[in-house]
């Protein structure tokens, strides 16, 4: 059981599944980040500009750092594009060598152990 996938709506936050009214009232997105931050609450991944990832129509989180799931709990395999922080979504085609990532946003393609490795 992980934290409960939240979802921002006005100045509130919902349960993403349910709807149901978790805290209203923020008065910045700082405020409602600081309350995620010490609850035990996630909320969808958003690219630098602040637009939300979205697999298959369905909103994605992140859990513990590099894990990535659908409201659904549905894990699926991606990773952040290092330029514009979009979703990058592995390419079908299987080499060993790499791992090649594709970001639906910027259209950058890279390599998410490259990219672990030099950092």
């Amino acid at each position: 059981m992980g934290p409960t996938k939240a979802i921002v709506k006005e100045q509130a936050l919902y349960e993403a599944l349910r709807g149901k009214l978790i805290k209203d009232g923020f008065a910045n997105r700082q405020d409602l980040e600081a309350y995620v931050k010490h609850h035990y609450l996630v909320l969808p991944v958003v690219d630098n500009q602040g637009r939300p990832w979205l697999l298959d129509g369905k909103q994605v989180y992140c859990l513990r750092g590099t894990q990535y799931e659908t409201v659904n709990d549905e894990r699926v395999h991606l990773a952040r594009c290092p330029d514009c922080g979009g979703m990058g979504i592995r390419a079908d085609e299987f080499v060993v060598e790499s791992d090649c990532i594709h970001c639906t946003a910027c259209g950058h393609e890279f390599d998410a152990r490259l990219e672990m490795m030099e950092t």
